[in-house]
């Protein structure tokens, strides 16, 4: 293994004041700089400034990429010295194509104001205009547009400025970084039809980081485990993060994204791990690119988290500009290994090893926990004082849930809204021009319950799955999705059950745990008794679960119910999960 260091020790970003410095035409100063660095400017207010860079510089087009629930226009701003404006232009420049994404939380707003003077300073001053040379840049000024206008000097309790920011979910209360794959946010349908037609090759998602008191200004999280495409992981381990530590220069602390173990003893380490991709910076890896996820701290003055911001988005073009070959090389061989199959067993979730796997330089300041007087709980109380110590590093994980994989996956037609949510992540769907009898394999679920609170507009589902086979007759116009194309693992995450984002556990199939038939006791009384008569196991099991089951046996109605469900009469489609699984495709053929 690399030294940390390599990936993420600490590096500097530049000074303080140091990137503003230089002269700016009054006209182009953005809101937040006429502010004195303390404002950010409202939705109207950005979009008139991106309009006013497209007329300044033939190299901008300010557009939009969809309608927010309120009806708002989501923006986007393409930056090209060819003007290359579109996908298909922007592809035949054999430039790398990089989408910065700002304010998906949009109190978290750090990223626009950043983006905002870049793209001034690439195109209308021309100080930075050398990172437009192999690269063509989209930037979303603001995701969630609507959240952005809930504004308020009192939407983010733990965070140092700007005097007011925006919320952070979206009008109808979603959160737009837990909605990636079930895509329920009409601003994430649009977002993922945007992303099919463009396809970068790099993506950056600007945040601010709640969490413990440290010195770091800003961090980042760029993911190299073994969920990784190969060739992405090779990249980013032997080109991309080696190179930032000697782009990154100054006086102002950065690294690595922090998540301390125990948030009231940092000297016990920080984890690192996998998260699902419901989440922006997990996600883009399952579409075969590398993301870089930039987390200011929250703590920090406004200026100085935007300064890092700028900085930080700076150095990555400036590395992105040099390695446009390799980058492209890279996604370009993750798209093809794709196609050509994905391992398996593949890995739908993990967990972090808990032993460490190396140390960290941590920068904190000195803390207290005490006891409060008002919660009645431990009060983590952080001092003016820093201190730094090498801390232990978890940041190994291993496969925690794995699945054989099929060569495709089948979906009834009746299940349109999953069908189209797949074609929203750019999966390559088929349709049985036939009815077709072929051998598959499918999931029953068992124990389904459902979370009690709602979690991002939906009560997600847990359950028990047991797999079966059987003959099937397919009927025309049945869905077919082959694993061997370049979605792959978006198709995998979305319909294998045991997934924590399938569509199964973000309740796309709840009517399958529905029982629509039901017998009258004096029917089914008759009938258990016949049953019993009839067949010794019977009523031997019966027995046996009247022993050891107290509430089953105090139920009169669980009682009967039990002869139903081993009747002919029961639901035999009743937590049949509907998707069905093809191990060979040689079996389309026959």
């Amino acid at each position: 293994m690399k030294p940390i260091g390599t990936y993420c020790s600490i590096l500097l970003l530049l000074c303080q004041g140091l990137l503003f410095s230089r002269s700016v035409p009054e006209k182009w100063l953005t809101y937040y700089e006429k502010s004195g660095f303390k404002k950010t400017p409202r939705y109207q207010e950005t979009i008139q400034y991106c309009r006013m860079l497209e007329k300044g510089s033939p190299w901008i087009r300010a557009t939009s990429f969809g309608k927010s629930a309120e009806g708002r226009d989501l923006p986007l701003v393409i930056a090209s010295k060819e003007g290359a404006f579109s996908p298909s232009k922007a592809h035949r420049t054999g430039k790398a194509v990089i989408l910065i994404q700002n304010g998906i939380h949009a109190g978290e707003i750090d990223g626009k104001d950043a983006c905002l003077m870049l793209l001034r300073d690439i195109a209308i001053t021309k100080t930075k205009a050398r990172l437009l040379d192999s690269v063509i840049l989209l930037v979303v000024p603001i995701y969630n547009v609507d959240g952005h206008e809930r504004f308020s000097p009192y939407n983010r309790i733990n965070q140092n400025g700007p005097e007011e920011m925006g919320w952070r979910v979206t009008a109808q209360n979603l959160n737009l970084n837990r909605d990636y794959m079930k895509a329920d946010a009409p601003e994430t349908r649009a977002w993922l039809a945007m992303f099919s037609l463009w396809l970068p090759d790099f993506f950056i998602d600007c945040h601010v980081t709640d969490g413990a008191d440290y010195q770091f200004v800003v961090t980042y999280g760029m993911e190299s485990h073994q969920f990784v495409s190969p060739p992405l992981r090779s990249w980013i381990r032997e080109k991309y993060l080696p190179q930032l530590s000697s782009v990154v220069t100054g006086g102002v602390p950065f690294a690595r994204y922090i998540e301390l173990i125990d948030p009231a003893d940092p000297m016990k380490g920080i984890g690192g791990g996998v998260a699902p991709p419901r989440f922006s910076h997990d996600y883009i890896y399952q579409q075969n690119r590398p993301g870089l996820l930039i987390e200011t701290h929250m703590l920090k003055e406004y200026k100085k988290r935007v300064d890092g911001t700028y900085r930080l988005i700076e150095s990555t073009l400036e590395i992105l500009n040099k390695e446009c070959a390799s980058l492209h090389l890279a996604v370009r061989t993750a798209d093809d290994e794709a196609a050509k199959g994905l391992p398996s067993p593949f890995p739908l979730s993990f967990a972090t090893v808990d032993t460490p796997n190396g140390t960290f330089h941590y920068m904190g300041f000195r803390q207290k926990n005490e006891k409060s007087d008002v919660s009645g709980g431990t009060w983590t109380n952080y001092g003016k004082e820093p201190f730094e110590a090498d801390i232990p590093l978890y940041d190994s994980v291993r496969a925690l849930v794995t699945v054989e994989l099929p060569a495709a996956y089948l979906i009834p037609m009746q299940w349109g809204e999953v069908i189209s949510r797949l074609g929203l992540h750019g999966v390559k769907i088929e349709r049985l021009k036939k009815p077709v009898k072929l051998n598959i394999e499918s999931y029953r679920f068992r124990n389904a319950s459902w979370h009690q609170q709602p979690f991002e507009g939906r009560h997600m589902v847990e359950y028990g799955v047991d797999k079966f086979t059987q003959v099937k007759l397919f009927p025309e116009g049945t869905a077919l999705v082959r694993l061997n194309q370049r979605a792959a693992r978006i198709a995998v995450h979305a319909l294998e059950p045991e997934g924590p984002d399938s569509y199964a556990a973000w309740g796309f199939f709840d009517g399958v745990f529905e029982q629509k038939e039901y017998f009258e006791g004096y029917v089914m009384e008759k009938m258990a008794r016949e049953m019993l008569a009839q067949d010794p196991a019977l009523k031997k099991e019966f027995e046996s679960r009247l022993a050891s089951d107290t509430s089953f046996a105090k139920s009169p109605r669980s009682r009967l119910n039990f002869f139903y469900q081993r009747s002919p009469y029961r639901d035999d489609q009743m937590n049949v999960y509907p998707v069905s699984r093809l191990m060979d495709i040689k079996e389309l053929d026959k």
